[in-house]
């Protein structure tokens, strides 16, 4: 077999003194030991180290070496010690030496950077792709300043022997690997080379996967993690708009309850901003570490109440067809939110007492009570007293959560934040809307302070995004979005224009009702124009005395 730029012997000494198991063929076992000791790190220089140094091990040459095919910045050699530009490279994808072991460990010397174009055995091998074998180095070495370094150093060690196989991967130049000895290659021997060769390429094209898998796992936990930063800051207190005297004092008690394990009872009315507060209180306690894991009670159907909260076993009931883990589950160490909490049925109450009492449950349809360490925080839009009162609330439940209540106050309470939340949600609907919107109207300004927000936050919320949407210019009017009551400057069921609670409600709710046609669920319904739950809407509207076709 003749090779390029080199001859083969077909005698000589058989390189290494390592005897295989008996009927083994010592080329395969070689070949199986070798493998498998380069295959146990997916760490690229981990894995160059280990090929190198099962060449020099398992084969008795003096040196081995594995060349990489990259440019200076792809080579932690030349990042580490040399200035940009100092290898001479010019920006090229060269062969860096990257792994040696044997007579000579360096692979910082002069012969680090080898070019393409060079006359030197390993250039030749990625320039041709061809495999290269001589038993005659000095001269088959090549004749140019690049292979100087390289003559010096195989003259020191007395090599007289090379070998060298491109590093290929489907096409793709990885690199050259080589093995030097001070006696001739016997033939099988370099035809086993080869054979590991692609073994070895495999194995860094397998390290160069799993680093760029490690780069972008480290990329996304530094992303997650400013994410979770942002998020944090955007829910904490500085996201809840307001100064107001009712607000401070507000989040005065927030202050006071966030670093204890007090539960935690949220009551206002819908809009108010209760999940605001609550995220709050988590975000200020000891736990924000841990998830806090909301449950809106009134948006899940009866039957499914229990399995939500405290999950179920595979069979428990009809569709369950696997098992699910529940909310109480999922905010084990931290803080579970249940909004809506006067809307959950009787038969849910007793178990959740029996959690907070005793910070265990059983999944529907288990057996093996499960403990859990969770921060409660309820909060409701009804009046849980008077819930208590007609029966459809426990009493005991009430008093296990009415251990620190924080009233959220309505909006009409807090009139001097109404501009601030205007200019907070003026700067959200212009990025989201794109469209350069720079304020409200004077006449805007006074229908706004001058309304009573019986949905508060959330449908003041609502009615500036209707407005900026109708806009056709930088500067908004909502007096369309509040409708012709709030237009004319007057509002009905009131004297002097100040309503009582029910009565405002009761006046938003038909005005929803009839834009949405008699329709509460579903898109276009009044519960979507109101941003509250169906059910939420329905409840209020049997308090209210309220149909669908109401005057």
């Amino acid at each position: 077999m003749e090779h390029e730029h080199g001859t083969t012997s077909q005698s000589g000494p058989r390189i290494g003194s390592y005897s295989p198991p008996a009927g083994t063929s010592p080329h395969l076992d070689m070949l199986r030991r070798v493998t498998r000791h380069i295959a146990v790190t997916p760490n690229r220089q981990a894995v160059l180290a280990s090929i190198v140094s099962a060449l020099v091990e398992h084969t008795g040459a003096v040196m081995a070496r594995v060349f990489l095919y990259l440019s200076d910045d792809e080579c932690e050699t030349c990042r580490t010690l040399s200035p940009a530009g100092a290898t001479g490279s010019h920006g090229e994808k060269c062969l860096h030496l990257c792994a040696s072991a044997g007579v000579l460990t360096d692979v910082t010397g002069a012969d680090h950077l080898i070019p393409l174009r060079a006359a030197a055995p390993p250039a030749r091998v990625a320039r041709e792709r061809r495999p290269f074998l001589t038993n005659d180095l000095l001269r088959d070495a090549g004749d140019d300043g690049a292979t100087a370094e390289l003559r010096r150093r195989y003259v020191e060690v007395g090599v007289v022997a090379a070998g060298a196989y491109p590093l290929d991967f489907r096409g793709e130049l990885i690199g050259v690997i080589g093995m030097l000895s001070r006696e001739p290659f016997p033939q099988d021997a370099f035809e086993l080379l080869g054979i590991f060769a692609d073994q070895a390429a495999m194995a860094v094209k397998s390290a160069y996967a799993f680093e760029e898998l490690e780069r972008n796992k480290n990329r996304l936990r530094a992303e997650n993690e400013y994410l979770q930063e942002e998020i944090r800051g955007e829910r904490g207190f500085e996201h809840i708009i307001g100064d107001s005297p009712a607000l401070r004092s507000v989040l005065r008690k927030v202050q006071q309850v966030a670093q204890v394990e007090t539960t935690v009872l949220l009551s206002g009315e819908t809009g108010t901003g209760k999940e605001l507060i609550a995220r709050a209180i988590h975000e200020a306690s000891a736990r924000k570490a841990r998830p806090m894991i909301k449950v809106n009670c009134g948006a899940i159907p009866q039957g499914l109440v229990e399995s939500e909260l405290f999950g179920h076993e595979r069979g428990a009931f009809t569709g369950a067809l696997q098992k699910r883990i529940g909310r109480f589950e999922l905010a084990d160490k931290g803080t579970l939110f249940l909004d809506e909490v006067g809307e959950l049925p009787l038969d849910t109450q007793v178990k959740l007492l029996r959690v907070l009492q005793e910070q265990e449950f059983e999944r529907v349809g288990g057996t093996r009570s499960m403990k859990t360490d969770v921060r409660l925080v309820a909060a409701t839009n009804r009046d849980l007293e008077k819930e208590v009162a007609e029966g459809r609330f426990r009493p005991d439940l009430f008093y296990r959560l009415n251990v620190f209540p924080i009233r959220v106050p309505p909006l009409r309470e807090r009139p001097g934040d109404v501009l601030l939340l205007v200019r907070h949600f003026l700067a959200q609907l212009q990025r989201k809307l794109a469209k350069p919107l720079r304020g409200v109207t004077a006449e805007s300004i006074e229908l706004l302070q001058r309304y009573p927000w019986p949905g508060n936050i959330r449908e003041l919320q609502n009615v500036l995004e209707r407005a900026c949407v109708l806009a056709s210019g930088p500067v908004v009017d909502v007096a369309e979005s509040l409708g012709p009551a709030a237009r004319q400057g007057t509002l009905p069921a009131g004297t002097d224009q100040i309503l009582t609670l029910d009565e405002a409600e009761r006046v938003h709710i038909r005005r929803a009702l009839a834009a949405a046609g008699g329709k509460i669920y579903g898109p276009g319904g009044a519960a979507a124009l109101l941003g509250i739950n169906p059910s939420t809407l329905r409840s209020r509207m049997e308090k209210l005395k309220l149909t669908k076709h109401a005057p």
